[in-house]
């Protein structure tokens, strides 16, 4: 039996290889993106640093008046 779960809805931990993939831009880019201030510093769980999907998402789906995303909320 094949099924698909789709997690775009589910509030989960993102890691940082995985927000610069879904923001298609590496992870150098999106570090610099956080000391650009226009993504939030992520949150700590020991060595880990993470963002919530809602967060993720609301990065993918909103840009400024110049076509950048402006996430520093």
């Amino acid at each position: 039996m094949n099924f698909a779960i789709d997690l775009t809805n589910t509030e989960r931990r993102i890691s940082t290889a995985e927000f610069a993939l879904r923001m298609n831009i590496s992870e150098k880019e999106l570090y610099g993106r956080i000391k650009d201030g226009r993504i939030r510093e992520p949150a700590k769980d020991g060595r880990k640093n993470y963002w919530l999907n809602s967060y993720v998402l609301m990065c993918i789906t909103s840009t400024d008046e110049n076509g950048q995303a402006d996430m520093s909320a």
